[in-house]
């Protein structure tokens, strides 16, 4: 599932969340049922899962601020196992939260073990390899130019109980490794969105589009090709597409088998 050419005029001048393009990817998705929206923030995301047809149920460490009387709130940690049984969600979203987490392939499959057999996941999560990240890393090593580095100093911060602590994007993910997590989870079916393309990255393109995409197509033909042909296919589709070297969120899609 990846976006389509009709989409790329409208991204550019997109603002804001993407609630609008998560519904939609949920609307396509078959069969409804339960959707698990972890974390769930303040419940941005409760009404476009609802809009695409599934029963949402929202987990974080403050469930309160998305439950309301419709929607039933679960305390939830990144760090230990979902309060859930086996194969209870026909989908599970997880929507600006895995760069938070310390232990990604544990959370992947523990959403793996939460959804029915053809349940799907998605995953939204800030795109590091998009053409202006790319830049930056080459200059400061970093996926922004302005946004606050991974320093012990500057992504830990003390809840105001004292209790708690707050980890910022301290474990940015780009397609790659999510990709692999996703393989090792047992998911297949996987595609990729974005909702708002960086314009700063659409101008760099004449510059880095053709090198980049020489040199992803060069170094994973060397390597997977010789193991899986289709699969080296997709990757490289996926990873020099306008939505992955442009889009301001990495959106992935997966499905379990």
């Amino acid at each position: 599932m990846a976006t389509g050419s009709s989409n790329s005029g409208r991204r550019f001048f997109r603002t804001g969340h993407a609630y609008a393009d998560i519904a939609a990817l949920l609307a396509e998705v078959e069969p409804k049922g339960l959707c698990l929206d972890f974390p769930s923030g303040t419940g941005v995301n409760v009404a476009g899962i609802r809009s695409a047809g599934f029963s949402p149920i929202v987990a974080d460490l403050f469930p309160e601020d998305a439950a309301d009387e419709q929607t039933p709130g679960v305390t939830a940690d990144f760090i230990q196992p979902l309060p859930f049984a086996d194969e209870s969600f026909a989908a599970v979203l997880c929507s600006e939260g895995i760069e938070h987490c310390s232990r990604q392939l544990d959370l992947i499959r523990e959403f793996a073990r939460v959804l029915k057999p053809g349940g799907t996941l998605i995953v939204t999560t800030p795109n590091i390899l998009n053409l202006r990240a790319r830049l930056s890393f080459l200059f400061n090593g970093h996926s922004s130019f302005s946004r606050t580095p991974v320093t012990e100093v500057t992504q830990v911060r003390r809840e105001s109980d004292g209790d708690g602590v707050y980890i910022g994007h301290a474990f940015l993910i780009n397609y790659f490794q999510l990709r692999f997590m996703l393989k090792l989870a047992g998911f297949d079916g996987i595609g990729v969105s974005t909702a708002k393309y960086s314009m700063s990255a659409a101008l760099l393109a004449p510059a880095l589009w053709l090198p980049v995409r020489l040199g992803t197509a060069r170094l994973l033909k060397r390597f997977a090709a010789k193991e899986d042909p289709g699969v080296c296919a997709e990757i490289v589709s996926h990873a020099t597409s306008a939505d992955l070297l442009f889009g301001k969120k990495l959106i992935m899609i997966a499905r379990k088998p």
